[in-house]
């Protein structure tokens, strides 16, 4: 009786995992005094997190949700579905409960975009989605396993950012302070302003290495990884991928098209 009664609750909960879970939507807009806010932390399974430094004044989130299968607590604050904290001079932001939601196809996809003052700090986690930033200033931190990272940064703190499958573009605007960047698959784009002083170390397997810089590079042999300095070499910029190429861009601007040349003059009479 025993082996009959295992074998009808296995074919309950596989009956179960046949029927259509109830999908849902909710959208939640909040916003917090910056003034005492130095640091933002979001953490997240599935979506993406876009986050923009053009509010000097306020941090805004605009969170968009899609459940399946998971119902809203109206009791609880976003209904459930997500938390924001804060605690010292750092707001953090989680999805709430997202590793039971994989259960017979339950999920929850949170995409969080939020505005900062340019100079807050972040450190941005998510295992599924894209992480964007535009404008920032402060000290980043991006990770991800699967999706591509697109920094904008003004240069003035150091940026790290990891991700497994996924390319990495990070572009330093006006100043560099040293970068991290790694993945296993995927391209790694680095932009950086002319005047920037760098010590770089480049590691990867199989890809190609481009760099727009006039570096003195030095091989290390029995592996392929270069390593070379530029303008003095003041600051650390590591980059490291499996199966991408590396490019190390110049971020000035394109020299002026040449003039159109002269008229012929008109033929005399």
């Amino acid at each position: 009786m025993r082996p009959r009664l295992v074998y009808s609750l296995f074919a309950v909960a596989l009956l179960a995992g046949c029927v259509p879970l109830e999908e849902r939507s909710a959208h939640f807009d909040s916003k917090w005094p910056a003034a005492n806010l130095a640091r933002l932390e979001v953490s997240e399974v599935n979506g993406m997190v876009s986050v923009e430094g053009d509010s000097p004044n306020e941090i805004r989130m605009t969170a968009t949700v899609r459940a399946r299968g998971v119902h809203p607590n109206p009791k609880e604050p976003y209904e459930g579905y997500l938390r924001a904290d804060v605690d010292g001079d750092t707001l953090s932001i989680r999805t709430r409960g997202e590793h039971r939601f994989h259960f017979f196809g339950k999920e929850v996809r949170v995409d969080y975009e939020l505005h900062v003052p340019p100079q807050v700090a972040l450190k941005l986690v998510t295992i599924n989605g894209k992480i964007a930033t535009r404008g920032i200033a402060g000290e980043t931190s991006a990770k991800t396993v699967n999706g591509s990272m697109d920094l904008e940064t003004t240069g003035s703190n150091e940026v790290t950012a990891k991700s497994v499958n996924g390319r990495i573009q990070a572009k330093f605007l006006n100043d560099f302070h040293g970068a991290q960047l790694g993945t296993v698959n995927g391209r790694v784009t680095c932009v950086l302003p002319p005047t920037a002083s760098f010590l770089g170390d480049f590691t990867q397997v199989n890809g190609d290495f481009e760099a727009a810089f006039p570096l003195n590079i030095h091989s290390h042999p029995g592996s392929r990884r270069v390593s070379g300095e530029v303008n003095g070499g003041r600051y650390t910029l590591k980059i490291s991928t499996v199966n991408g190429d590396i490019n190390i861009d110049n971020g000035a601007p394109p020299p002026p098209p040449p003039p159109p040349p002269a008229a012929p003059a008109a033929p005399r009479t």
